[in-house]
């Protein structure tokens, strides 16, 4: 490989708090398991860390982020 066809890596901008706060919002809904008042189950949260829902299961988790056109992330 010729040395003028290696790129060099761009400079990136820091996100602005903001930015990085809205970053996936309307895309990403994120799946945690969690306890709730003792109960077991499933949070999701939107993508700027807002409480969307507790579920029973992951399956049903999965399936209330996919009805809301969002992709579930998994995290735990």
């Amino acid at each position: 490989m010729e040395k003028s066809e290696i790129q060099s890596p761009r400079k990136q901008l820091p996100m602005s708090q903001q930015a990085f706060a809205e970053w996936g919002s309307g895309a990403f809904a994120y799946v945690k398991p969690e306890t709730d008042g003792g109960i077991n189950g499933y949070a999701i949260y939107a993508a700027d860390g807002r409480h969307l829902a507790f579920v029973a299961s992951r399956d049903a988790a999965q399936v209330l982020v996919m009805q809301n056109e969002l992709l579930p992330v998994y995290v735990h």
